[in-house]
């Protein structure tokens, strides 16, 4: 909104003016997933959020079992193909 925004906020400071449109949407806001070409971006947040929820999972099973994972990151494919406790603790399969 820019300088519009600070000099309506000057003449209308809670925005709560029934009558005044720029009081209405000043509220509102856009979701990064309904923008085309932010789109991708916001898919690509959620598959890295979703890896990290199974890569922390893997790090407090891996952690319970007394094993230090090197880092949080790829934990679960460290679980699942790690065959000593050494190749948790240093990263290297």
């Amino acid at each position: 909104m820019g300088n519009h925004s600070v000099k309506h906020r000057e003449k209308h400071p809670n925005l709560d003016v029934d009558d005044c449109f720029a009081c209405r949407i000043s509220g509102v806001a856009f979701s990064s997933a309904a923008m085309p070409n932010r789109k991708s971006y916001a898919a690509s947040i959620n598959a890295t959020e979703r890896q990290w929820d199974t890569d922390m999972a893997a790090y407090k099973r891996l952690r319970r079992d007394g094993l230090q994972p090197s880092k949080i990151d790829g934990s679960r494919t460290m679980e699942q193909r790690a065959e000593h406790a050494v190749q948790v603790e240093t990263g290297i399969l």
